[in-house]
């Protein structure tokens, strides 16, 4: 099994820290630069963008169809409530997807040297940050259990705003101690990105 990644996408790392809870050996395969337009540098995924998972002659794309095949195939008790069906869950994998994505399009703007400030495209993008953590804060109660695939993709985005300078001033007690805590799992700290 072959994962294509980035060290630092946390769209990768929340599939990395559900290899590690399920025990799985993975080859991890360094996509590098996210805006190389070379496809098979991304597993031939016509997305072209990480992760990427080949399993045998199967390649699965995005995270979570991703997560979704590991369980359906390695844990069929899906213990860490991948397959969900509740709405205000599956709403808040949306929201961090879509928190996820406007932070990709804000950082990659920069390091191609877009002028971000000012600009009604990027401008959206800090606030769909903004009002996704606190959406997320008001829905913090999904996060106050065992740790899930929820608070994986939770401890991914949220230490990634923080590595990257794009985390909102906002005030997320809650959020905050739910980070923390996932954040200290020997699963969570085995697959953080050296600096």
């Amino acid at each position: 099994m072959q994962l294509y990644y980035t060290p630092h996408s946390h769209f990768s790392r929340k599939v990395r820290i559900l290899l590690e809870g399920l025990g799985v050996p993975v080859e991890l395969v360094n996509s590098g630069d996210t805006a190389n337009l070379d496809p098979a540098r991304f597993g031939h995924s016509p997305l072209m963008r990480v992760p990427v998972l080949r399993d045998g002659d199967i390649w699965v794309f995005d995270s979570d169809v991703i997560a979704a095949h590991l369980v359906r195939t390695l844990d069929p008790s899906d213990r860490f409530a991948v397959l969900r069906h509740d709405i205000t869950g599956l709403n808040a994998r949306s929201v961090m997807n879509g928190v996820m994505t406007a932070e990709v399009e804000l950082l990659l703007a920069a390091r191609t040297g877009l002028e971000t400030n000012g600009q009604r495209r990027f401008d959206k993008a800090r606030q769909v940050i903004a009002a996704g953590l606190e959406w997320l804060e008001q829905h913090e109660g999904l996060f106050a259990g065992e740790p899930d695939y929820l608070c994986f993709h939770l401890v991914s985005m949220w230490e990634h705003l923080h590595r990257f300078g794009y985390f909102p001033p906002l005030a997320l007690p809650q959020l905050t101690r739910h980070a923390e805590r996932v954040g200290e799992l020997p699963i969570v700290v085995a697959t953080r990105a050296a600096s």
